[in-house]
C-alpha cells in the first residue's frame, strides 16, 4: 500500500507543476519582448540576442508569432554584424547554435552575412578559436535533423575552401613571377655594367646602352603587370561564376515553408476578432485605445503626430516622392471620417499613413527610379514592410498593433496575391485595405516618369478595374470624397 500511494503522490506532484507550467503568464513573454526591442534600440544587440531568445523558447516552432519572428530576425542579423566588427568567436558559435535550433529565422541576408563572417574567420588571425567549445568532428559539426541548414553551411564552407586554393594557386603564380622578373632584372643589369666597362671611352654608347637596357626592364615590367592581372581577372571571374553557382543551390535549399500568419497574434484590441479590421458602418465600435483625456496623454500623442510627420519626410526625401507621406496620410483620414470614425481614430490613422513605408529608409537609395531591376533588388524592395516594423520604437505600446498592421500588409490584395503573407478579404486589417487605395490613387493622379498622369475620376475607375486588388466598398467612399 505504501508504494502506490508513493506513485500516487509523484504522479499528482508532477500534475501540479505541469498545470503550473501551462498556466504561465503571458505577460512574461511580452516583457521579455518588449525588453529585447527596447535593448536593441539601445544598441546593446547581445542582450535583446538573449531576450528574444527567451521569447523564442516559449513557443513552439509552428505557432510562433510572425511579428515575433519578424523583430527576433532582426535581432540576429544586427547582433552578426556587431559580431562581424568585434570578432568575437564564442559569440557567433552562439548564434549559429540558435540558427539551427531556430532554422525560420535562416533568411537570405542572415545566410549571407553568416557566410561572410565564416570567411573573416577563415582568414583574419585576429579571430581567435572558442576556448569554451568543445571540440567535435566533421560529422559532428552540424546535426542532421536540420538537413536545409546544414548543407547551405556545407556549401558555404567547400566554396571558402575552393576560394582559399584559388587564392593559394595565385600567390604561388606571382611569386614565380617577381623571382623570374627579379633574375631578369639583376641579368639585365649586369650586362649593362659589363659593356659599360668594357666600353669605358665611349661614353655616349654607354648612356645609349642603359637606357635601352632600362627601357626593357620597364617594358617587361609593364608586360609582366598586364600578365599578372589578366590572370587576376580571370581567377576572380571564375570565383564570381563559382560564388553564383553556389548561392543559386544555396537558394534553392534554403526555401522552406511560408510561416503562419502573425495575424492572431495581435493584441485582443486589435486582433482578429476585432471589428475594426472589418469597419464597414458609423456605429461600429473600433477596439482602439480611448481618445487622450488627461494633459500627459495629448502631449504623448501630440508627440507622436509630430514625430510621424518627421519621418515622413524623412521617407519622402530618400524615395524622391515629393508630399506622398503627407498626401497618403490625408486621404487616409479624409475616408476615415467619411466612414464615420471619430476624429482622435482618423489622427490615429493619419499618423500611420504618415509612416506606412518607413521600410524604405533600410533600402538602398538607388534603387528608387530604376528601371531594371535584379531579383535580389527585388527582395530587398518588397522586404522594406518587413524592415519597417524594427523602426517603429517611437511608438507607443498601446498604439503599435495598428501602426504593425499598416506598416507590415499596405501591400496585401483582396484576392490573396499580395505580400508578404497572401491575405484575402476581412483578414486583412482596414488601416492596410485603406492605404493600399490612398496610396495607388496618389500614385495615379501624380507625376512619374514612367506614366501619364490620371486624373481624379479616371484614377477611381482604375481602383474600380481591380477588384481583386483592392476593397471596393472603400473606393466607393474615395469616389464621394473626390
Amino acid at each position: 500500500m505504501s508504494k502506490r500511494l508513493f506513485v500516487r503522490s509523484l504522479f499528482s506532484l508532477c500534475f501540479v507543476l505541469l498545470a503550473g507550467f501551462a498556466a504561465a503568464d503571458d505577460a512574461l513573454v511580452t516583457r521579455y519582448m518588449t525588453a529585447a526591442n527596447n535593448e536593441y534600440s539601445n544598441g546593446n544587440h547581445a542582450k535583446a540576442f538573449s531576450y528574444v531568445n527567451i521569447v523564442l523558447n516559449s513557443y513552439k516552432e509552428d505557432s510562433v508569432p510572425h511579428n515575433v519572428e519578424v523583430i527576433a530576425e532582426t535581432i540576429y542579423f544586427a547582433y552578426l554584424e556587431q559580431i562581424k566588427n568585434t570578432k568575437n568567436t564564442a559569440a557567433f558559435n552562439q548564434v549559429k547554435e540558435k540558427l539551427i535550433e531556430f532554422p525560420y529565422l535562416s533568411t537570405e541576408r542572415i545566410n549571407r552575412l553568416v557566410k561572410v563572417i565564416n570567411t573573416q574567420e577563415a582568414q583574419d588571425i585576429a579571430w581567435g578559436a572558442d576556448v569554451n567549445a568543445p571540440a567535435a568532428s566533421s560529422d559532428e559539426a552540424y546535426p542532421s535533423n536540420n538537413p536545409v541548414l546544414y548543407n547551405t553551411l556545407q556549401l558555404q564552407l567547400e566554396m571558402e575552401k575552393a576560394r582559399q586554393e584559388s587564392e593559394e594557386r595565385d600567390r604561388e603564380e606571382q611569386e614565380k613571377i617577381r623571382k623570374e622578373l627579379a633574375e631578369t632584372q639583376q641579368d639585365a643589369f649586369d650586362r649593362a655594367f659589363r659593356q659599360a666597362s668594357e666600353a669605358s671611352g665611349q661614353t655616349t654608347r654607354v648612356f645609349l646602352l642603359v637606357a635601352l637596357v632600362i627601357g626593357a626592364v620597364l617594358f617587361i615590367v609593364f608586360v609582366v603587370v598586364i600578365i599578372n592581372l589578366v590572370v587576376n581577372m580571370k581567377s576572380a571571374k571564375t570565383q564570381h561564376e563559382k560564388f553564383v553557382e553556389t548561392l543559386k543551390v544555396v537558394s534553392q535549399l534554403s526555401r522552406l515553408p511560408a510561416a503562419a500568419s502573425g495575424i492572431e497574434a495581435l493584441p485582443p484590441a486589435y486582433g482578429s476578432e476585432s471589428p475594426l479590421r472589418m469597419i464597414g458602418n458609423a456605429s461600429i465600435s473600433t477596439g482602439l485605445p480611448p481618445a487622450p483625456e488627461t494633459a500627459e496623454e495629448k502631449a504623448e500623442f501630440d508627440e507622436l503626430t509630430r514625430k510621424c510627420r518627421e519621418v515622413g519626410l524623412e521617407i519622402d526625401q530618400a524615395t524622391g516622392r515629393k508630399n506622398n507621406a503627407k498626401n497618403v496620410a490625408e486621404m487616409i483620414y479624409k475616408i476615415s471620417q467619411e466612414m464615420g470614425l471619430g476624429h482622435f481614430e482618423s489622427m490615429l490613422f493619419f499618423n500611420v499613413g504618415q509612416v506606412y513605408d518607413v521600410g524604405f529608409l533600410e533600402v538602398n537609395k538607388n534603387l528608387f527610379g530604376k528601371e531594371n531591376l535584379t531579383e535580389d533588388e527585388i527582395f530587398e524592395i518588397r522586404n522594406h514592410v518587413k524592415q519597417g516594423l524594427a523602426q517603429l520604437s517611437f511608438v507607443p505600446e498601446k498604439y503599435m498593433s495598428i501602426f504593425a498592421d499598416g506598416v507590415l500588409m499596405h501591400h496585401e490584395n483582396m484576392d490573396g496575391s499580395g505580400y508578404p503573407e497572401g491575405l484575402s478579404e476581412n483578414r486583412i486589417p482596414y488601416i492596410a485595405r485603406v492605404i493600399r487605395i490612398a496610396e495607388s490613387y496618389i500614385a495615379l493622379i501624380s507625376r512619374r516618369n514612367y506614366r501619364e498622369i490620371y486624373d481624379k475620376e479616371s484614377a477611381v475607375e482604375e481602383l474600380r478595374k481591380k477588384p481583386g486588388l483592392y476593397d471596393t466598398d472603400i473606393v466607393t467612399v474615395l469616389e464621394t470624397i473626390i
